[in-house]
């Protein structure tokens, strides 16, 4: 194996260990619509002829929280996203023509 190849193993290696972490914190990590598990994550990572590869959906969800004035969601505002989490992550291929 070249110095290249071990690289971008080892690259491979992190990125799904990383995703597993996330599961391990109750997020959800799907391909395909289906749980990733061992024998799924290569999936992520093969090279098709017709273009096509893997892309990440991440899944936010809103923390519930009191809205006393009843204003509702304000996008625009700084702290949006402090009140939403990670729900789940869903990789599924798209095509680059």
């Amino acid at each position: 194996m070249t110095v290249q190849e071990n690289e971008k193993s080892e690259g491979k290696q992190v990125y799904v260990e990383g995703l597993k972490r996330y599961q391990k914190r109750g997020i959800r990590v799907l391909i395909d619509g289906v749980d990733a598990s061992d024998a799924t994550w290569e999936k992520l990572f093969e090279v098709r002829e017709d273009g096509s590869f893997y892309m990440g959906d991440y899944i936010l969800e809103d923390i519930p929280q009191e809205d006393p004035q009843g204003e509702g969601v304000n996008e625009e505002a700084e702290d949006y996203m402090k009140a939403r989490r990670l729900k789940e992550i869903h990789f599924d291929i798209v095509y680059h023509r």
